[in-house]
């Protein structure tokens, strides 16, 4: 069965409640307001990281160091991750920057 081109390549339920939020809060995302979000929310943290993974490799967010540098990700680290088990609190330290919605 082929994917139609319009099928999203995320969750996008996901993905407008990280939108809905991060207006809210009004400032990027670091991993502990993920586990917050993931806590309130109840969402799997890994979910989220994987919305954001896909959505920051896809362009439509970034993903920055404490010195605001861009960090490129892509599919290859994506799959690292997931080759370590499920994504939790413990691996997605290596998260350790910010997360925000690619200025348009």
């Amino acid at each position: 069965m082929q994917l139609a081109e319009t099928t999203p390549l995320w969750d996008v339920a996901i993905a407008g409640m990280l939108i809905e939020e991060q207006e809210e809060l009004d400032s990027p995302f670091d991993i502990d307001a993920l586990q917050q979000l993931a806590l309130d929310q109840a969402v799997r943290l890994a979910d989220i990281i994987e919305t954001l993974y896909l959505l920051t490799i896809y362009g439509d967010w970034t993903y920055t160091d404490d010195n605001g540098n861009e960090k490129p990700l892509d599919e290859d680290a994506l799959e690292d991750l997931y080759a370590q088990g499920r994504i939790d609190r413990t691996n997605a330290n290596a998260f350790d920057g910010y997360w925000q919605p690619r200025a348009r």
